[in-house]
């Protein structure tokens, strides 16, 4: 190999992590029968399915649930919780090229952690409907309110839009547009699977609208710009390692008020929008009050034992300052570090079993990641 050669393979695998941040997509691909139906009628019956129960089985046919009469929005043949299910437990179904992400699946989904194999990045909301309402948020179409809670832990009491999404996303939906849309688009607000916009899994607040078709803009004057950034593992970390997993936009700063989507984007502003006092009433610094998050993981003492950037831990995970250029001073400690959103096994819909976190007893894994010199 000439010497010139050499050089330009090493440059490109230089530049390999950064093209993966730049070019991953979440565009949808396949055949649109999938998906869709024309007139929701075939052979003179009904086709759209929803209900409890809809799910993709292990031959790739869409299950459960009863057929509907009436046509859905967009042609689907399902709702967002019917699609994005399963009545076996894998939490990838592939449809003759499409493949679907399960969030929900009606039997216990494959799970190890980390893996190989796992219940995607952001969990699985079969355990908050099969097992206690605290494995998971409760969401319309999946399982009923909490029995115990009744609006978002953690909301800010009395201040801003606490109606709707920041309240809880088990009620039906109440509207459209600037209005509470319901359950899964209480956080997904405006899905756009046959476009990569560079939004990280659809997640907006109600500012974001490209197309100017009448969303609010009460978000100070900042135009259409209230998204979360961040890049997908191309499997959505089903499988995953120190190399292979999502990259989050992260921020430094306590939240208070409106905007922050608009001005960080970052994945933890959004979380904000209805837990806002854990993210504005955790202190400063140590000793803090409320377990700080959108903080720089700090580089001496015993958290300089976990260094993201060489030994990323998927188990406790991280954003970045710059996903496209991480660095170790430009880790930062988020929402998603200790909890998965759609749910986990685990009380508080942790990554792990906090129960198990003993100090001094010479564990391994989740607390004990970032706090190296208290196992």
């Amino acid at each position: 190999m000439s010497l010139k050669k050499f050089f330009i393979l090493i440059s490109l695998s230089l530049l390999l992590p950064l093209f993966a941040y730049a070019l991953s997509d979440a565009k949808v691909t396949g055949p649109c029968s999938n998906c869709h139906t024309m007139h929701n009628s075939q052979n003179g019956s009904a086709v759209a399915k929803d209900g409890a129960g809809t799910g993709w089985d292990g031959s790739g046919q869409l299950t459960g649930g009863s057929v509907q009469g009436t046509p859905k929005n967009n042609l689907l043949v399902t709702s967002c919780v019917g699609c994005h299910s399963s009545t076996t437990n894998q939490t990838i179904i592939n449809l003759s090229g499409n493949r679907i992400p399960i969030v929900f699946n009606t039997v216990p989904p494959a799970y190890m952690t980390p893996g190989p194999t796992n219940a995607l990045a952001g969990g699985n909301f079969y355990w908050a409907k099969n097992v206690n309402d605290d494995r998971g948020h409760n969401v319309y179409g999946i399982s009923a309110a909490d029995s115990r809670l009744s609006d978002a832990p953690g909301r800010n009491e009395g201040g801003g839009c606490m109606v709707g999404c920041h309240l809880t996303l088990a009620n039906p939906p109440t509207g459209s547009g600037t209005f509470y849309q319901g359950g899964c688009q209480g956080c997904h607000l405006k899905p756009s699977h046959h476009v990569d916009n560079g939004i990280y899994r659809f997640l907006t607040g109600m500012n974001y609208d490209p197309n100017n078709s009448g969303y609010a803009t009460w978000v100070g004057n900042y135009g259409y710009q209230d998204y979360i950034k961040g890049t997908e593992d191309p499997d959505w970390e089903q499988t995953n390692s120190r190399t292979k997993h999502n990259y989050y936009q992260g921020a430094t700063g306590a939240y208070a008020g409106f905007g922050h989507n608009v001005e960080n984007h970052s994945i933890t502003a959004f979380c904000s929008g209805c837990h806002g006092v854990f993210h504005s009433n955790m202190g400063t610094s140590s000793p803090w009050i409320r377990h700080p998050n959108d903080v720089s993981l700090p580089t001496t003492g015993e958290y300089g034992g976990y260094d993201p950037v060489n030994s990323y831990s998927v188990e406790a995970p991280v954003a970045w300052l710059d996903p496209a250029n991480p660095s170790r001073t430009g880790a930062v400690l988020m929402c998603l570090s200790c909890h998965r959103p759609h749910g986990s096994p685990y009380p508080s819909m942790l990554r792990w079993d906090y129960n198990t976190m003993v100090a001094g007893g010479g564990g391994s894994g989740g607390c004990f990641t970032c706090h190296t010199q208290k196992n």
